[in-house]
């Protein structure tokens, strides 16, 4: 299959993140996963919220999977793991949804952090994770399944400098091997580095993927501090965007005392921090606030930032439907999660799918489920969709969903 045959399948989509991620672990070993680490209910997705995905439009969900447990767990204990997530690949097919697997690495049992799997190519780690693409990658190719793509690694936390930019350039081509070896035909999803943002595919060589069936990624939640408004950071540093709230999009659409006034109030809400703190919290959180402010941030901020990954692709003769805005997401506010306030939220929401729409890029929100303010169920642990992340999707209230 050449690169330019290849139709991608995958439109518009959402991460599901609790099937095959943060395994559960043998109890007192926080270092060991378990024999079957994503069985029970904390790996479950209901039936009636997966029919309400493919009701309300979306075509297909990009599925993460935590490499450590594959990483891990050997003889028939691996194997399966294999089985399981065959299992779940055909369980999402079967209400008419592409997958899309992405290895997704968390940092929840150190020796499998991602930026240990990256930190060398010389390393058994790193070539263990190489032979572990080359295996998935044969697994995935052998079912047959025409809706199905590979993601060979989510967000690498690395190329922030010249030379881990140019280390990453090779580590990607050798996973890009790899998973061809196995597969020849299968569809890949390729990423920068950066953490797998704008910048980072800007800094991506695709040369050596021409004629090689592939996807290129990048993530947006440029500035983090609307997208991620409310979520707590650990220690001090950082501590301030948990007491974010109501920063308005349009950036210049909230006076500016409005915006600050709210903020200073959910610090003062806070009885549990000591004056000192209070006041080293009030203080960054206001810089923070006004720096947000100043950008200016509106909807020509973001085509400014995908005018420059059409540019890039456009250099390289890379066709708009090869383009793949893999996450892109908002904190919002329901439940106890203090974050945007709803129209603000959905603006914003619509503005990048629009923006990415109109470019050809396929698009897949974060997530349909989890902590931390992201989830695009109306409430933690239901089955309903929020409405107004579907209105600000372009896609319609999955109507008679029990």
């Amino acid at each position: 299959m050449t690169a330019e045959a290849a139709q991608a399948p995958f439109r518009r989509g959402v991460g599901v993140h609790s099937l095959l991620n943060w395994g559960d672990l043998e109890p007192g070993q926080p270092d060991r996963y378990r024999r079957a680490p994503f069985a029970g209910p904390d790996y479950e997705v209901p039936d009636a919220l997966l029919t309400a995905v493919a009701r309300s439009g979306f075509d297909f969900v990009r599925l993460t999977v935590d490499p450590g447990p594959f990483l891990q767990l050997t003889g028939r204990d691996r194997d399966a793991l294999d089985t399981h997530l065959v299992t779940v690949v055909r369980r999402l097919q079967g209400y008419g949804l592409g997958v899309v697997v992405d290895l997704h690495g968390n940092t929840q049992v150190p020796a499998y952090d991602p930026q240990r799997v990256i930190a060398s190519a010389d390393s058994a780690l790193f070539r263990a994770y190489v032979a572990f693409v080359g295996r998935t990658a044969r697994l995935l190719s052998g079912l047959k399944i025409p809706r199905l793509a590979f993601e060979l690694m989510n967000e690498p936390p690395y190329g922030y400098d010249p030379e881990s930019r140019r280390r990453w350039q090779g580590m990607i081509e050798t996973l890009h091997a790899a998973a061809r070896a196995e597969a020849p035909d299968l569809l890949l999803i390729l990423t920068g580095s950066h953490g797998g943002d704008r910048q980072g595919l800007l800094d991506l060589d695709p040369t050596p993927f021409r004629g090689s069936a592939v996807l290129y990624s990048f993530h947006h939640y440029e500035p983090h501090d609307f997208t991620h408004q409310g979520v707590p950071a650990e220690g001090l540093a950082g501590r301030y965007r948990q007491y974010l709230s109501g920063l308005p999009y349009p950036a210049a659409s909230l006076p500016a005392s409005m915006v600050q006034d709210t903020v200073r109030a959910n610090i003062t809400a806070d009885t549990s921090l000591t004056a000192p703190a209070r006041k080293l919290v009030e203080r960054e959180a206001a810089e923070k606030v006004s720096a947000y402010l100043r950008t200016g941030l509106d909807r020509a901020t973001i085509t400014r930032d995908f005018d420059q990954v059409s540019a890039w692709a456009k250099r390289h003769g890379i066709g708009p439907e090869r383009l793949f805005l893999g996450e892109f997401g908002a904190t919002r506010s329901y439940d106890d999660h203090r974050a945007g306030d709803p129209v603000s939220y959905e603006t914003w929401i619509r503005d990048v799918r629009s923006e990415a729409e109109a470019r050809g890029f396929g698009w897949a929100i974060w997530a349909l489920t989890g902590t931390g303010g992201m989830a695009i169920v109306s409430t933690d642990g239901g089955t309903t969709l929020d409405a107004g992340t579907l209105r600000a999707l372009g896609l319609r209230e999955a109507d008679g969903v029990p």
